[in-house]
């Protein structure tokens, strides 16, 4: 199987990224601190061997996210909430398109 293209979003600096890769070599080109190395991390975390002990972090998610993302945890924590796992799957999936 070959990855042929990524959409990146949320992860660090990258907001809505979009990614395709040749069949031969993709070079990644950019200003300093403009996401290259994003990019690369979160491939390397989606492609992760099972034994690695690396995965998300809070911090990996683009801060202007945080707000919405701490509102969503209040909701853990509250006894009141309940949600099944699927409208909290959606909950999330919404987030995230």
């Amino acid at each position: 199987m070959r990855l042929v293209k990524a959409d990146i979003k949320n992860f660090r600096k990258l907001k809505d990224c979009s990614l395709s890769f040749s069949s031969d070599q993709t070079i990644l080109v950019g200003a300093n601190n403009s996401g290259k190395t994003s990019a690369m991390k979160v491939l390397k975390l989606f492609l992760k061997n099972e034994s690695s002990n690396e995965g998300f972090k809070y911090t990996d998610f683009t801060f202007d996210n945080w707000v919405e993302l701490n509102k969503k945890a209040q909701c853990w924590f509250d006894k009141t909430v309940v949600m099944n796992p699927e409208e909290e799957l959606q909950e999330w999936k919404n987030f995230f398109a």
